[in-house]
């Protein structure tokens, strides 16, 4: 019975693979353009990316996980790209268009999306362990509300962002201190693995670090503070070694990321339909004056009490994991200035995570996913028509 569960799953995120590839060749966001010249430019040199500029392209502003996922991509791309070319001369028989396809920068975003599609098989097959239903078909039908959500698939593998790498991360994160039917208590090891997936999570894309009030909350309740302390210590190692090829130094590492975490825009809404989104006027600074205080302070102090909120009621049991997260998703999407419509992406994965058939569950489910399409749609809407 377990290797046909095994197998059934397999086939449901291969399906869910081939159809991302069989899509993934035909539009790409303009983001996209910047990952490509940012993963060139990581296989030139590692050392000093960070103080490099792109002409015409952005500064990197991603944490370098994500800046050497893209030059793994990169150089996949050219390795895949002599292959072609070498069967094509080799073979008489093999598909020469091919060829003409592989120089295309559709082809090269193509590369540039696996990433995150294979980041999507990898999020499908963590809900599948991690929901609390002990049922196939429950555990089959969460998964697949997630595997072919069109907004998900429009994100990773149309638009082709990021979103999905940093949330495998935290799903692994969740998934190490998930306890086992034979034991009550969470190893050691586990809570350090824990600890490692979610920094490589927050050096994948730093809205990771959104969710680590509930993070710390739930590493307390596993362990007494001296391992807890350790742990981080451990994020901290991991940090400062994944920044070193790039920086060789154990200080600029904590520059370079706190200089990115003020954001790239200093709009109070950018195409994100969140509350100053329905207030304000589109290009509204957030250092606009609201009642004696800027709308940036009063994001800020809105976040503070619903993370505080939150908190309490998860220490006291009165909130679940999932929706904990999912609500904290959700304030930070809703709540702060310069977020972009792609943040809502958690907040959807984790009430996929705690979905339960019911009507009142399955309306929620359909109008988030409605919502976050219909804004990325609104911002940038692909294929172009």
């Amino acid at each position: 019975m377990k290797v046909n569960k095994s197998k059934s799953l397999f086939l449901f995120l291969l399906l869910g693979l081939l159809f991302r590839l069989s899509i993934a060749y035909f539009q790409y966001s303009g983001d996209v353009r910047n990952h490509i010249a940012w993963g060139e430019g990581m296989l030139s040199g590692m050392f000093g990316f960070f103080d490099q500029k792109f002409a015409g392209f952005n500064d990197p502003n991603y944490p370098p996980l994500t800046i050497i996922l893209f030059g793994l991509s990169s150089w996949l791309y050219q390795i895949f790209g002599k292959l072609v070319s070498f069967l094509n001369q080799t073979i008489p028989i093999f598909p020469s268009k091919l060829v003409f396809l592989m120089p295309t920068l559709n082809m090269k975003a193509l590369f540039l999306k696996l990433p995150s599609i294979f980041a999507d098989i990898g999020i499908a097959w963590t809900i599948y362990h991690l929901t609390s239903s002990k049922k196939e078909t429950i555990k089959k039908l969460v998964v697949g509300l997630f595997l072919f959500n069109p907004a998900v698939i429009y994100l990773s593998t149309v638009w082709g962002q990021i979103e999905s790498i940093p949330i495998l991360f935290l799903l692994l994160s969740l998934l190490a201190l998930k306890k086992n039917k034979s034991s009550s208590k969470i190893s050691s090891q586990n809570f350090y693995l824990s600890h490692l997936f979610f920094i490589l999570a927050a050096l994948s894309k730093q809205t990771a670090l959104w969710l680590l009030p509930v993070f710390i909350v739930l590493w307390l309740k596993n362990k007494p503070l001296k391992i807890f302390l350790q742990g981080l210590f451990l994020q901290v190692i991991v940090f400062v070694l994944l920044y070193l090829p790039f920086t060789h130094s154990l200080i600029k590492p904590f520059v370079l990321y706190l200089q990115t975490l003020a954001g790239s825009s200093t709009l109070a809404s950018e195409a994100v339909w969140n509350i100053w989104h329905f207030i304000y006027p589109p290009s509204t600074q957030d250092s606009t004056l609201l009642l004696g205080l800027s709308i940036r302070l009063w994001s800020i102090l809105l976040i503070l009490l619903s993370i505080a909120f939150i908190i309490i009621k998860f220490s006291k049991n009165k909130l679940t994991l999932y929706q904990s997260l999912f609500w904290l998703s959700l304030a930070a999407f809703f709540l702060q200035t310069r977020v972009h419509e792609k943040h809502l992406f958690p907040a959807l994965v984790f009430f996929i995570l705690d979905y339960r058939p019911s009507l009142s569950r399955t309306i929620g489910f359909l109008f988030l996913t409605f919502y976050h399409l219909s804004n990325l749609y609104w911002t940038l809407g692909l294929p172009f028509v």
